[in-house]
């Protein structure tokens, strides 16, 4: 898997892009972190494929993070890039 940090602005357009592609979501976990932090984990796949979103909001401080299967990262890259 190779790594990927989104700007927070993007990570609701991807998730929307995502969808329009035909990438099924497989897993997708929501809640607290820890006292006043909040996440979600997505993980998508695509023939055999696989994208994971890691994000977290930690007052403020948000941090999120694409893991993407070798074979699909260009293609990925070129949806995030397209969303600004």
């Amino acid at each position: 898997m190779k790594h990927y940090e989104i700007a927070d602005k993007d990570c609701e357009p991807f998730k929307k892009a995502m969808a329009d592609q035909a990438w099924q979501i497989t897993h997708q976990d929501v809640g607290q972190t820890e006292l006043l932090a909040y996440g979600y984990v997505i993980a998508w796949e695509k023939e055999g494929h696989k994208v994971l979103m890691q994000y977290a909001d930690r007052q403020g401080q948000v941090q999120a993070n694409l893991e993407i299967s070798p074979a699909v990262y260009d293609e990925i890259i070129t949806t995030v890039n397209e969303l600004s």
